[in-house]
Order: C-alpha cells, then sequence, then structure tokens
C-alpha cells in the first residue's frame, strides 16, 4: 500500500483535487439532500491562511486544495498577501480566491505591537476588503486598535497562542483586556492553543461567547503546552460538545480549519470530513 507520504510527495495539488473532488461533491449532495429541512448553522466553515505555510511560493496550490476540499472562505496571511501589497496586486490576489468561489473573509495573524504596525495593518485589511483581522497586539497598544477599528469599521479578533504566549495564551486573559473597549475588538478562540493552555475550549466559547468573532479549529493530542496538532478527532477535543456549544452560544462567525503541517492536503480533507461529519450527526 502506498504511503501518506509517498503519495503526498509523488501527487501535486492537482492530482489531490482531481482524486477529492469527486467525494466532496458525492459527500456534499448526500449531506444537502438529507439535510434540506434543517436549521441551517449561523456559523460558516473556513480555512486559516497559516494551514499553508508549506504552499508559500504557491498560491495557485493553495487554492486548488481549498477548492477540491468544498471550502468556500479563507483567511489570508502575509505569506499570500504581503503587508506591502499595492491595491492592484491584492486585487489580482482576490480575483484568484474569487475565480475558485473562494470568499476571502479575513487577514491574519497580524502582528500590532507597535504604532506602527497597528497604523499598517488596517489599510492593508482594506486593501483586502476583508471584515476582521486576526490579530496579536501588546496591552499597550489595544486603544490604538479600538480607534482604529472605529475609524475603518473593521472588527479585530485577537487570537490566543496558547502556553508559550506571554501576553495572550487563552481567551480568558484576552476578555479581560478588552472587555471595556470598544466592541470592534473581540477574540478568536483557537481550540487546539487553549487545549494546550489546560484548558476546555467548549466551556471557554459559551463563557466569552459574546466577543467571540472568529474560530482557529484544530485538535490536538494532548492538553500541555508540548501537545501537537493532529487530525480532527485523533485528539482530546471532544468535537460533538464543541459543536452543541458552538449552536448554543449561536455563534455566527467563520470556524477555520488550521491544520499546521508543511504538507497539509491529506490531513486538511481528513479534518473537514470529521467536523463535517460531527455538524451532520449532532443535533
Amino acid at each position: 500500500m502506498t504511503s501518506r507520504r509517498n503519495f503526498l510527495r509523488n501527487a501535486g495539488a492537482g492530482a489531490f483535487a482531481a482524486t477529492i473532488s469527486p467525494l466532496i461533491s458525492n459527500a456534499g449532495a448526500a449531506e444537502a439532500a438529507e439535510s434540506a429541512a434543517a436549521k441551517p448553522d449561523l456559523f460558516t466553515l473556513g480555512i486559516a491562511g497559516y494551514t499553508f505555510y508549506g504552499y508559500k511560493d504557491d498560491l495557485d496550490k493553495t487554492i486548488d486544495v481549498i477548492k477540491a476540499v468544498g471550502v468556500k472562505e479563507v483567511s489570508l496571511k502575509n505569506f499570500q498577501l504581503p503587508y506591502d501589497s499595492t491595491q492592484d496586486q491584492a486585487d489580482r490576489v482576490l480575483a484568484k480566491f474569487n475565480a475558485a468561489g473562494i470568499a476571502v473573509y479575513g487577514v491574519g495573524v497580524v502582528s500590532m505591537k507597535n504604532e506602527k504596525e497597528v497604523n499598517e495593518a488596517f489599510p492593508y485589511a482594506q486593501k483586502a476588503k476583508v471584515k476582521v483581522i486576526i490579530a496579536a497586539p501588546s496591552y499597550e497598544m489595544l486603544p490604538l486598535v479600538a480607534q482604529k477599528a472605529k475609524e475603518y469599521n473593521i472588527r479585530v479578533a485577537i487570537h490566543n497562542h496558547g502556553p508559550e504566549d506571554k501576553i495572550f495564551p487563552d481567551i480568558d486573559v484576552i476578555y479581560e483586556k478588552i472587555k471595556d473597549l470598544d466592541p470592534l475588538v473581540g477574540i478568536c478562540l483557537d481550540i487546539g492553543h487553549s487545549y494546550r493552555n489546560g484548558n476546555d475550549p467548549t466551556a471557554m466559547l459559551l463563557k466569552y461567547k459574546s466577543r467571540i468573532y472568529d474560530m482557529h479549529i484544530k485538535d490536538v493530542d494532548r492538553p500541555v503546552a508540548e501537545g501537537k496538532t493532529v487530525v480532527n478527532g485523533h485528539g482530546g477535543i471532544d468535537f460533538v460538545r464543541l459543536i452543541k456549544a458552538l449552536r448554543k452560544a449561536k455563534y455566527s462567525g467563520s470556524c477555520s480549519l488550521e491544520y499546521e503541517y508543511p504538507e497539509p492536503a491529506l490531513g486538511v480533507a481528513e479534518s473537514l470530513g470529521h467536523f463535517r461529519g460531527v455538524l451532520a450527526a449532532v443535533k
């Protein structure tokens, strides 16, 4: 049997897309037929751009994989849309995604550790025509971040990065720092990093739901700092509870898969298959 590693080494994104697209199409048709009468979820399914760090020099490969797995929205990292892009350059990148039926809804994670970074982040997001910046600010910059968010009418979702992050290890800290700021400043809940921080991401979602504007969805093998990203369903996160909580919280942002491997294509497909399966099974 051909190993996953050999398959990935020998097959390009085009071959992957040709292999997986009929499966996605058939699964999508069956799912649509089964759930036609069901109330649609308020949240959407997306992919975080960092998933494709292994494809930094190949935007077309990124688009091929996203299209193959049937996802309709993405947030972009700066290796997909450089910070110094002109409007024409940004428009060309956006046009590639739009032509594939993929909407660019956000950018990030964007550093906002000083005034220069904050002042540059919002024009960058404006060029990308997005509704949210997934951000990593310092405490000192939060008043300026709130001011700029209001000026540009763009939401900021501050990302938790786990126990290594001494500023925002989890979203409880984020909430305490932003609760009195303009409501345009909120949270991106990365459930994997929350789990690595020793917390229950489902409980975090329900507690801070009013300010969660974006989510990064991943599974992690252990609830410790050394925990590693794994295919959804192979780690310790309870996705049944999570999806029930998403519906209970009436969460209306994106659930963006973030699968952190140099060659992510098959893991992305497996993880999305698991997430969609739980969505279909959980009432």
